[in-house]
Formats: C-alpha cells, structure tokens, sequence
C-alpha cells in the first residue's frame, strides 16, 4: 500500500473492493458472489453469479476482472486496469481503464474511483464512490453505473477490530445516456435511472484471508426487484 494508514484501514475492514484503494505489489483479492432474486419474470431480476479479482502490479497499478451483470442486466467480462491518482479532498482518487465484452460486444469500460477513511472511537470504515461508463466500441451506446459505498468495521471491549464489517451500498445505472441526453434536449424529460437499489449487507472474517458476506438488495425503483446476496472473499 502506499501508505501504512491506508494498509491499516484494509486489515481493520478486510476489503475495501472496487474502489480507489490500490492493491501492494503482488498481493491478490477474489470475491464471488451469487445474486439470489425474490421473484423471477422481470428482465435482469433473475439470480445471476459474479465474479470480481483484483491483483497489484505496482504500488500505485492494480489489474482487474469484473465479471457478471452489466448496468443492462447482460453478461459481462471486463479486464481493467486502476492507477492511482494520488489523494483528492481527504482521500485517494483513481482512474481505470477496462476493455471487454457485453452481450458478445466489445466495450470500453472507463471509470473514475474516490475513497475516504473514516475512523472514531467506536471503530473504523470507509466510504468509496465508483462510477464507470460502459461504451459499446461498434454501436457508440453508452451506459452509466456509479456505487457509493459506506463500510464500517466496530472495535471489540478490547480495543481490537471485530471480525464483523458492516456495509451499505447504493448503486444505480442508466441504460444509453445518449438517448436520455436527446430527450433532455428535445423535450426536456429528465433521465430516469434504469435502476437503482440498496444493498445493506455484513461480512465475516473467518481467517486472516477469508470473509463471508451476506446481504440483501431491494430496488428503489418501481421494479420492486428485491433478493439477497451471498458471498466469499479471500485475499492472497
């Protein structure tokens, strides 16, 4: 890590995933998820595995897999590349650059990452905002997807880090904000998010390299999508 502060907040929270936060050199994380929908029939609601990895190539370089859903419900497969850009308003700032498939179409995945510690006298946490731009290299169509991220990690009687992290995740996505852009401009119809949704969950540390996650997700949006969430992470 590039600094000790930023590598203590890691082991007090176990993962700071996806966000602007760079992996030291050759240190490795793998996290696999499985999306579990309440009801199935609406498009993109049905149950679905992800699959994310990051490993550090230098210091301020990590290497990526983002496998899973894209922000148009189909299947992704995206290798990235995250540099960091050193430290913005209290915390570290990141650029990335993904190339990949959607729907069997080639994308550009390009996307801006901002990270801040939070720490107090009951424990530690952080809070991460991630946004990408999905571009489709052969119809020009582009998609948005920004997280906001909020963990926190309590401290035992003792003064030690629990073995539980809490979490709450707000992610939202527009489908083709080309065309939203149009309406905008023609008839002025504000862009309405393709979805939007509340991902509360909590992890385990069951040893110093692995945490289980559970969660659940209800969309925020007239879909009424709702399910849990089930995962395993492990560092190496």
């Amino acid at each position: 890590m590039i600094r000790l502060s930023v590598l203590l907040l890691v082991l007090m929270t176990g993962q700071l995933w996806a966000g602007a936060w760079p992996r030291g050199t050759g240190e490795g994380f793998v996290s696999i998820s499985h999306w579990h929908a309440a009801r199935r029939g609406t498009e993109g609601s049905d149950s679905y595995t992800a699959l994310f990895a990051e490993y550090g190539l230098r210091p301020w370089l990590t290497l990526g897999l983002d496998a899973g859903r894209s922000v148009s419900g189909a299947i992704k497969t995206v290798i990235f590349l995250r540099a960091s850009l050193g430290n913005s308003g209290g915390g570290p700032v990141a650029f990335e650059l993904g190339l990949g498939e959607i729907a069997g179409q080639p994308v550009l995945r390009p996307g801006l990452s901002f990270g801040r510690r939070l720490e107090g006298t009951l424990g530690a946490g952080w809070l991460s905002v991630d946004t990408v731009l999905e571009l489709d290299l052969e119809t020009q169509a582009v998609d948005i997807k920004a997280d906001a991220t909020l963990g926190f990690t309590p401290r035992k009687t003792s003064g030690a880090p629990s073995d539980w992290t809490l979490m709450l995740q707000v992610q939202t996505g527009l489908v083709d904000l080309k065309h939203s852009l149009i309406l905008l401009q023609e008839v002025g119809m504000n862009p309405t998010p393709s979805f939007m949704r509340i991902v509360p969950s909590v992890t385990y540390r069951l040893s110093d390299r692995t945490d289980l996650e559970l969660g659940y997700y209800k969309s925020l949006t007239s879909s009424g999508d709702a399910g849990i969430k089930l995962g395993v992470w492990t560092r190496f």
